[in-house]
C-alpha cells in the first residue's frame, strides 16, 4: 500500500531507512545484552550476581527494549506505507512484520513474566531461569533472521499483490500520411 500513488523521494527513504536500521540495531543490541545478562544470571551460583542481573534486564528493557522495539515496528510500517514494499507485497515484508509483532509479544508475555519472577526470587535460583536465558536467545535469533531478510528479500511477491504491472510506453509511429 502506497499512500495514493505517492511514494517517498530518495532522501527521505534514506532517513527513514536509517533510522529503521539504527533502532533495529539498538534492539538487537540490546536483546544480545539480555542474553548475556540472563546466562550470567542462570548459572552462576552467586546471588548478588543474579539480582544485578536481573535489575540490568529489567533496566536494558525499560529504557532500550520496549522503546526501541516499537520504534522498529513503527518505523517498518512508515516504511512499507511509503515505499514500493508496501505491507503484504512481498513475503519477506510480511514475515518480518509478523516476527517483529510476535517477538514483542513473546518479550511482553514470556520475557517479561520470567523476569519478574526471577526478581521476585530475591537471588535465589529460580525455575524461570532457563526459560529467561534460552528465551532471549530465542528472540536473538529471531533478529538475525529477520536482518538476513532484509538483505536476502527472498521469496518474492504475496499472492495478494497480483501480478507485476508493466509500464506502457506510447510509440510514435510518425505523422500520418
Amino acid at each position: 500500500m502506497v499512500l495514493r500513488g505517492w511514494t517517498a523521494g530518495k532522501r527521505l527513504r534514506q532517513l527513514l531507512v536509517f533510522v529503521h536500521v539504527a533502532v533495529s540495531v539498538g534492539w538487537l543490541g540490546a536483546g544480545a545484552a539480555n542474553v548475556v545478562l540472563a546466562m550470567t544470571a542462570g548459572y552462576t551460583d552467586r546471588p548478588d550476581v543474579r539480582i544485578v542481573c536481573y535489575l540490568m534486564i529489567e533496566k536494558i528493557d525499560d529504557f532500550v527494549v520496549i522503546p526501541a522495539a516499537f520504534a522498529s515496528l513503527a518505523g517498518g510500517l512508515v516504511l512499507c506505507v511509503v515505499t514500493k514494499w508496501g505491507v503484504a507485497r512481498y513475503w519477506w515484508v510480511l514475515v518480518k512484520l509478523v516476527l517483529t509483532v510476535a517477538v514483542i509479544g513473546y518479550s511482553t508475555f514470556g520475557l517479561g513474566v520470567w523476569v519478574e519472577e526471577n526478581r521476585a526470587a530475591g537471588g535465589l535460583e529460580s525455575p524461570a531461569a532457563g526459560p529467561l536465558a534460552y528465551g532471549a536467545a530465542l528472540n536473538l535469533v529471531a533478529f538475525l533472521f529477520m536482518t538476513w531478510l532484509s538483505v536476502a528479500k527472498p521469496w518474492g511477491r504475496t499472492p495478494w499483490t497480483g501480478p507485476a504491472r508493466r509500464v506502457s510506453v506510447p510509440v510514435y509511429r510518425g505523422l500520418a500520411s
